[in-house]
């Protein structure tokens, strides 16, 4: 294993560790940190050697740290840990159980949707809130024909330049 593999099976290893959520393998599932080669050549290694795994066998995006080698500081003591079988019957006893979310927790929203989307008239009706340059005549006719002119008259000025 060469040192760039030893380094980027650790950066993946410790992002398993330390996100509770799966890891999504995007191109930039790792910010930069490791290129794109290198992260798949890590999970190849991490995955063979049962550090981490696929949830979901059909999709081989998501990967999910292994919670047998939940408490290894580096990578390589996880995948001694799995290669030697010393797991505290404690640690799979817990890790085994589902986790139960009793409190519910509320997304504060945005401060830009608390303006109401309704307008109420002092007749007690409804009507929509939609501004005037959203309206559908003028994203059909009256912005393109707008984008239109505007390109002709920069074609023009531009022809007009002698060079």
């Amino acid at each position: 294993m060469t040192p760039e593999l030893r380094t980027a099976c650790e950066v993946v290893f410790q992002e398993h560790k330390t996100s509770h959520d799966p890891i999504n393998w995007k191109k930039d599932a790792f910010r930069g940190r490791i290129s794109l080669g290198l992260s798949e050549m890590a999970k190849e290694t991490l995955v063979s050697e049962k550090v981490i795994y696929f949830p979901n066998r059909a999709k081989k995006i998501v990967t999910v740290l292994n919670p047998a080698v939940a408490k290894a500081a580096s990578f390589e003591e996880a995948a001694a840990m799995v290669k030697s079988g010393n797991f505290s019957p404690v640690q799979l006893s817990v890790d085994a159980q589902p986790l139960v979310v009793t409190k519910r927790v509320i997304k504060e929203t945005p401060k830009h949707f608390d303006k109401p989307m309704r307008v109420v008239t002092d007749r007690g009706t409804t009507t929509a809130g939609i501004r005037w340059y959203m309206k559908p005549v003028f994203y059909y006719v009256v912005w393109p024909l707008c984008a239109a002119i505007v390109c002709v008259a920069i074609s023009y000025l531009l022809g007009s330049v002698d060079v």
